[in-house]
């Protein structure tokens, strides 16, 4: 990855996977693009090395880059990823220059030995996609829906062909599959939801709290809806669309892709983003309040303009953390689709009295700086990183 900054390499990138791990945010995967001619905006896309994670310390606002060992998955964009304990779980997803294309493979990292593992779960495996969401719950990994080529369809989900591959001999097409990965068996269970099941959909978002799971968003064939629904994990009951501008004085998002939803609290998420139905890169932020099995919507103040990033809600700063991701529409007529720059973080806590201090003489380095060896030895090295990491 010749000619690339140490900036494009953590925040030039898109179709990746963040997590929330202790006091961290880790980054892997996806892809960039890169200017092949600037006079025409012609680009090329380059995928992410995938034998390193990025970690960004949430305290001390520093990043640095962890080598992996083991099993390294392929260069891949659009798979999920969920953490359970000291696990990294990485499933399906579209393998860089793969004759396959999307995939259903299911990989482990541990993240003390930070060593990869590809698993072989008995059972019935999922269908080969990419763009699905998925949650954890009661040591067991959710898949939902995606995109990919048509496989064996169980009784339990459904497959929609897309229009212009359904001659062609290897047809694709959207799913609503619910695929539960049990941990401690090392099996895939099949589990039989009842309620008004999700149609089949791709790029959407999910997020958990407590025993809940709400689902909003995401493309089938030509329509982006903005559809929420909720599953009950414990009864394996879905609610149905709750979306109800009725019941919002402040209306509901417009159908979307490539968003994210992300609780901050026990009864509260918040959307952000995304790809409208007519092509335009949403900048909007929702507030989602679940409270008393309910589902309001209120819109909170716009930001900036963005598709397929990721959100983390830090528990440790009360700060939701806006991580890569396009700021022009990757379906749009344009050739080049330029990234995020930078991390984009909204509070919803206060700052803590050592982060500020932290600000202070990091912006008055020049005054401070006869001061540093004063200073504690792992407050110095902090200060040090601060003043020489990208933000």
């Amino acid at each position: 990855m010749s000619g690339i900054t140490l900036n494009d390499r953590i925040h030039r990138r898109s179709g990746h996977v963040a997590v929330p791990y202790k006091n961290c945010m880790l980054v892997w995967g996806g892809y960039m693009e890169q200017m092949l001619d600037a006079d025409v905006e012609i680009a090329y896309s380059t995928y992410h090395p995938t034998d390193e994670i990025w970690v960004y310390n949430c305290l001390t606002e520093v990043w640095c880059r962890v080598l992996t060992k083991g099993d390294i998955p392929p260069k891949v964009s659009g798979c999920c990823a969920l953490l359970h304990g000291d696990d990294l779980y990485t499933f399906g997803g579209y393998q860089h220059k793969s004759e396959t294309g999307t995939t259903n493979h299911l990989y482990r990292l541990n993240l003390k030995t930070l060593e990869w593992k590809r698993l072989f779960p008995m059972g019935d495996w999922p269908v080969c996609c990419d763009k699905m969401a998925g949650w954890v719950y009661q040591d067991k990994l959710y898949f939902f829906g995606g995109f990919g080529p048509v496989g064996r369809c169980r009784n339990e989900f459904q497959i929609v062909l897309e229009p212009t591959s359904e001659l062609s001999p290897w047809p694709t097409g959207w799913n609503n599959q619910l695929a539960v990965y049990n941990i401690e068996l090392d099996c895939w269970e099949w589990p039989r939801c009842r309620g008004s099941i999700p149609a089949p959909r791709a790029a959407h978002a999910a997020a958990i709290s407590e025993n809940r799971v709400y689902v909003f968003g995401g493309r089938l064939r030509l329509i982006r809806n903005n559809e929420l629904h909720c599953l009950d994990l414990d009864t394996m009951t879905w609610s149905g669309n709750l979306t109800d501008a009725s019941k919002s004085e402040c209306g509901v998002p417009e159908g979307r892709t490539w968003h994210t939803l992300t609780f901050i609290s026990p009864d509260k998420a918040v959307l952000y983003g995304g790809l409208s139905q007519y092509n335009a890169v949403l900048s909007d932020c929702w507030m989602l309040d679940v409270a008393q099995c309910g589902a309001r919507w209120c819109k909170r103040s716009d930001c900036r303009p963005l598709l397929w990033h990721r959100a983390i809600h830090s528990q440790d700063t009360g700060e939701l953390l806006i991580q890569g991701g396009l700021k022009r529409s990757i379906v749009a007529a344009v050739t080049w689709r330029d990234h995020a720059y930078e991390l984009l973080v909204l509070p919803f806590a206060p700052k803590s009295l050592f982060r500020l201090c932290l600000d202070v003489v990091c912006q008055n380095n020049q005054f401070l700086k006869s001061e540093y060896p004063t200073l504690p030895v792992n407050l110095q090295s902090i200060i040090s990183a601060r003043l020489n990491n990208p933000s």
